[in-house]
């Protein structure tokens, strides 16, 4: 629709002319896909980045200004700028030209991707370190008796569940309550709602990343490739910017390069940039880059909102220059960026899974180029898509082939679960890896058991008739935490009481089967007895501060055997650790989806090198039903090159990425025959346009996603492919509008998951 009939539907026709000389372009905090037209009072100081309160039918909506300009004479009806919300620009020229083409590049509107660039505890101006609290703010008995009420009402109780967490503690931190599942944030405002629980705001301890002390440490001596790449980076930071590609194997210093280059920005006057690819990695980087950088501002989601918004102000006014953490450091406030440092750019991660999708490895990409600064994709393991951008000189690739130290790489070796023995609970261990893991303990040495899975158990089957135990709201299987003894869906968060009996047939005979890192841990405990065993998974780490206590009590030897899930594969060096084990490597190879083999290969890479960093040799044990895979034989060899060959010939010929793009438009509603119907109205509104006609964009679809329902919503999707990457843009427009108010249109351009 094209703006003015916008403005026109939105405001009507009775909108007040108002005669000042100056208009304001306002991207306002609503799916709008354009900024909005405001009048400005002469008497009012406004500037690109200030955030305003404008009107917006009949409420009064946050937005943030893109252009300030002189009216034309057209303009003539026009309602004005409400207020000033905060007269500091909160968005420098450098993030404010990032959000507009973040809405065009990603089909979101571009104040959603304001919303995204300044952290809400900025925007609500949070003053000083607070937290919100949870209390109950009715008896005990009152509350006791709610809970048992709605326990009762079946499966998926989630009320129940919060309301019996404080009936054990009676104040905590609602992110804690929060991160108990996917939707209890909700949950929880419903109780609020209902007088049974009070939210308030309480003076919040100092982040515990902030409390990270450094350890002072000479530099070590560079290697001769590690002195090679600084070299070339740092004369990229003297010399107006530079893209490249740090392909180093685990162990071979890659972080030491990156403190050179941020020395090297910050000699010159420039801000750095640091990414992480979740909180997990954060202490150990934070502990190497204060110890030679001084103060390095972290922000992540994990941060009470007081300390968040303190940081971000430290980075905003200049005080501090380094900004690290996940992907939305990206945006730090920081003005006259010289580097970006992006660690481990292969993994998940870094793509956001809600609007605006994007990707951090291209963001920052788009960031660098603007701002010429040096961009650093570091890893061991390099996505395709960066080997793509490599092989067509786009990115200049480094190699660091050798571990520092004179370390070697791990050995690594396949067990064939189809010719072992299972050894232990569950039959989770094979014999070999009994019998390893034994000896590097007795040795005193540290293990680590790797399951990419969450919970004690994935399956609940009555083997009489044949139930499963599946979300009512999901078409997924319900995964049972022996700890909590609960049934929990990892996608919307429903719980449920492990029956005792089959809901269908009325049998005992109920079993659980798979296995998640929960059970793994009590398998090891079983059988190492008197080692200590501890787990790191999404659940261990839901706790603020957990990621910096377990990695403490890893490097001063307080766990002998720790079990994790993928956040122990990114980058931790831990040298005390000379075993690791993979209980399954089978987990992720056999997903639908053309990326398995690629993240299969990488996760193995990464988790074997956290093998062998000390002054003892590593070794690494791969049980799979498939070993003649090529994925798990490159993994073994450390033969990413290989294993990059072999792949691409497969993406090339089924034309995937990196040698097409896509974008997924997902549809999802309540009324399955409604979204179908919308599916297909877009899907034949695509097909009409110039694009497709001439054959540059092949169009997919629309088909059922392959989890056709999620949270009671059915979902479809339909897929845009093309090695031209503006046509696929050109498309966006007539793909993500559907029509409907009932159905959601989601439109992910580059996606890194189909299901």
């Amino acid at each position: 629709m094209p703006r003015d009939s916008l403005q026109a539907e939105l405001f009507g026709d009775a909108a007040p002319a108002v005669d000042t000389r100056r208009v304001a372009e306002v991207a306002v905090a609503a799916p709008i896909r354009t900024p909005l037209t405001y009048a400005v009072a002469d008497d009012l100081d406004l500037a690109p980045g200030v955030r305003v309160r404008v009107p917006l039918g009949a409420r009064r909506v946050e937005g943030f200004v893109v252009a300030v300009r002189a009216r034309r004479a057209d303009e003539t009806r026009l309602k004005p700028v409400a207020e000033v919300a905060d007269p500091r620009p909160l968005l420098n020229p450098a993030t404010l030209a990032l959000g507009l083409w973040m809405a065009e590049r990603y089909a979101a509107a571009p104040g959603e991707c304001f919303q995204t660039v300044v952290p809400a505890p900025v925007r609500h101006g949070a003053s000083g370190p607070t937290v919100r609290r949870a209390r109950l703010a009715a008896p005990s008995p009152v509350v006791r008796e709610e809970a048992d009420r709605l326990a009762a009402r079946g499966p998926t109780a989630p009320q129940a569940r919060l309301l019996e967490l404080l009936l054990q503690d009676d104040d905590r931190l609602a992110a804690e309550l929060e991160a108990t599942a996917p939707a209890a944030a909700s949950t929880l405002r419903t109780l609020k709602k209902k007088g049974l629980v009070e939210i308030y705001d309480a003076p919040a301890p100092d982040d515990a990343l902030d409390a990270v002390r450094p350890r002072r440490a000479t530099p070590p001596q560079l290697t001769d490739e590690q002195a090679a790449a600084v070299d070339a980076m740092t004369a990229a930071v003297a010399g107006g910017g530079g893209a490249f590609l740090l392909h180093g194997v685990t162990g071979s210093g890659k972080t030491e390069v990156y403190v050179r280059v941020a020395e090297a920005a910050l000699r010159r006057g420039r801000g750095v940039i640091v990414l992480v690819p979740e909180i997990a990695l954060t202490p150990q980087t934070v502990e190497r880059f204060r110890a030679r950088l001084g103060d390095v501002a972290v922000l992540h989601s994990n941060q009470s909102d007081g300390a968040r918004a303190r940081r971000w102000e430290d980075l905003r006014s200049g005080r501090v220059r380094v900004a690290l953490g996940p992907r939305s450091a990206l945006f730090a406030p920081i003005d006259d960026v010289g580097a970006i440092l992006v660690d481990e750019e292969h993994e998940g991660t870094f793509k956001q899974q809600n609007a605006p999708r994007y990707h951090a490895r291209d963001v920052a990409l788009r960031r660098g180029a603007a701002e010429g600064a040096v961009v650093v994709l570091g890893s061991a393991t390099p996505s395709l898509e960066a080997e793509r951008l490599a092989d067509q000189e786009r990115l200049v690739r480094l190699r660091l082939t050798r571990r520092t130290g004179g370390a070697a790489l791990p050995d690594v070796r396949l067990v064939d679960l189809r010719r072992e023995k299972p050894v232990g609970p569950g039959g989770l261990f094979s014999t070999a890896l009994f019998h390893q893991t034994r000896e590097a303990l007795a040795r005193g040495e540290q293990a680590l058991l790797f399951l990419n899975r969450l919970g004690f158990s994935t399956q609940l089957l009555c083997k009489r008739c044949g139930w499963r135990g599946r979300c009512v709201q999901c078409e997924v299987n319900l995964t049972y935490h022996r700890e909590t003894s609960r049934l929990l869906c990892h996608y919307c968060g429903a719980e449920a009481t492990p029956p005792a009996r089959c809901p269908d047939c009325g049998h005992d005979d109920v079993k659980y089967r798979g296995a998640g890192a929960e059970k793994v841990a009590e398998a090891a405990t079983a059988l190492f007895p008197g080692k200590r065993v501890a787990r790191m998974d999404g659940e261990t780490l839901q706790a603020r501060g957990a990621a910096e206590r377990i990695y403490d009590a890893l490097r001063n030897r307080e766990i002998d055997v720790l079990v994790g899930t993928q956040s122990v594969a990114k980058g931790l060096d831990l040298p005390g650790i000379t075993l690791i084990g993979v209980i399954n490597a089978d987990t992720s190879l056999l997903l639908p989806d053309f990326r398995a083999a690629e993240r299969t290969f990488q996760l193995l890479c990464q988790v074997a090198g956290r093998a062998g960093r000390g002054d003892r040799p590593g070794r690494v044990l791969i049980q799979t039903y498939e070993p003649d895979h090529y994925a798990l034989r490159c993994a073994v060899a450390h033969d990413h090159d290989r294993f990059a060959a072999e792949e691409m010939r497969y993406r090339r010929a089924a034309g995937y990425p990196p040698y097409a793009k896509l974008v997924r438009v997902v549809f999802e509603g309540v009324d399955d025959a409604r979204v179908e119907a919308t599916a297909a109205a877009v899907a034949a509104r695509v097909a009409q346009q110039e694009a497709v006609q001439d054959g540059r964009v092949r169009l997919l679809g629309p088909a059922p996603c392959p989890i056709p329902r999620l949270q009671s919503r059915f979902r479809r999707h339909l897929m845009l492919k093309s090695v031209d990457d503006d046509a696929l843009t050109s498309l966006l427009p007539a793909a993500s509008t559907g029509g409907d108010a009932h159905v959601r249109l989601l439109v992910d351009r580059d996606p890194t998951g189909m299901l």
